[in-house]
């Protein structure tokens, strides 16, 4: 049996990837946890990751998850918000987070919600957003700050995936907006196949995307791991629900 490993950043909701890991049926699917910093991800996961799997990866655990397929030779790997390295915009938009993480947890979580979720959500997702907020309770926010701020640029291990890469970015993301997503594609070289990463806009999502919409999300990443490394599977499908 296949497996897939499933790397959530640090910031991720609290209920993980379930909506993704219920529609990979069939594969052995297993979910990591999560470290505050991303090069302590990799530290920790280096033992976890099996050969020959399919990675899925959210934000800065891209980062781990980018040097840990071209070590286990994945199958596959699946991104979502990448963060691979800190440019002058994200070190800005990190830099007031951590002014307001000094004024307390509520400003934190104040700055923080129009920089990760789309506009739908904001208007209509009070809830999973007040159930995101309730498990940053539990997180070392500044180490997360200061860990991202530090972040080494991971693009040269781009360089040594030999396996096909789906990136998917919200269409509303203004964390980390869509030329970050299309930094990876154009570092990811070609495999003997031709095909290197492709790069996939979730509507009406911002930096959460894999949880504002969670069925579109699912859909593509079991479309493109079923399709070893196509976008094969089933059309995605609008979620009114938005939440796993």
């Amino acid at each position: 049996m296949e497996q897939v490993v499933l790397m959530p950043g640090y910031l991720a909701p609290p209920a993980g990837f379930r909506v993704l890991a219920k529609a990979l049926s069939g594969f052995d699917v297993s979910e990591l946890e999560r470290f505050p910093t991303a090069p302590q991800a990799y530290q920790e996961w280096r033992a976890r990751v099996p050969r020959n799997a399919h990675l899925v990866a959210f934000a800065e655990a891209s980062w781990a998850a980018i040097h840990l397929a071209a070590e286990s030779e994945a199958r596959s790997l699946s991104v979502f918000g990448p963060i691979v390295r800190v440019d002058a915009a994200l070190e800005a938009r990190l830099r007031a987070l951590k002014t307001a993480h000094a004024t307390g947890f509520a400003a934190f979580v104040e700055a923080a919600k129009p920089w990760f979720f789309g506009a739908y959500f904001l208007e209509h997702g009070q809830e999973p957003i007040a159930a995101w907020a309730e498990g940053l309770a539990d997180l070392d926010l500044g180490q997360w700050i200061g860990g991202m701020l530090e972040l080494p640029d991971g693009r040269k291990a781009l360089r040594l995936l030999r396996c096909p890469v789906l990136v998917g970015i919200g269409a509303e993301d203004v964390f980390t907006p869509s030329r970050y997503a299309q930094e990876v594609v154009d570092w990811v070289p070609a495999n003997e196949r031709g095909l290197g990463a492709v790069r996939v806009s979730l509507e009406g999502c911002g930096h959460l995307a894999p949880w504002e919409n969670p069925v579109e999300a699912a859909s593509l990443v079991e479309g493109f791991i079923r399709g070893a490394g196509s976008l094969g599977g089933e059309a995605p499908v609008w979620d009114d629900s938005r939440w796993g």
